[in-house]
């Protein structure tokens, strides 16, 4: 790997990291402010969004590392997401319409991303090991 692309990527760990921190950071503040202050609705509704706004500044730095990439990386990424969405967007609806027909324990939609994350690090996985063995 060349010097300028081991900065490239040192330097998206670095702001990727600091990111989450700052997301953590904004959602145990929140949680906290929440169970120790008596707030209004809108209050509320405010301290529950704030933890997006870190998660945006997240989202800038992905793409800006992802427009990095050369374009095999990036096909295997953009696969891999795909099949990440697909995944979890087919087991939501099917678990959607389950709980339209059969009492289910409920879910939160917030566990959606996470899995997301998950299955397109699995994804990855499987497509550059199945790519390692053509060649």
């Amino acid at each position: 790997m060349s010097s300028e692309l081991e900065q490239n990527e040192k330097k998206f760990q670095v702001q990727f990291i600091v990111h989450i921190a700052m997301f953590l950071a904004v959602l145990g503040l929140s949680v906290v402010m929440n169970e120790t202050n008596d707030l209004s609705v809108t209050g509320k509704g405010f301290l529950a969004m704030s933890p997006v706004v870190p998660m945006i500044f997240i989202l800038r730095v992905v793409i800006n590392h992802y427009r990095s990439l050369d374009e095999y990386i990036q096909r295997v990424m953009g696969e891999s997401l795909l099949w990440a969405v697909g995944i979890v967007g087919c087991a939501a609806l099917a678990y959607g319409l389950l709980a339209y027909m059969v009492e289910v324990p409920a879910v939160s939609p917030a566990f959606m991303l996470p899995a997301i994350a998950v299955i397109f690090g699995i994804a990855q996985f499987f497509q550059l090991l199945g790519d390692s063995h053509e060649e």
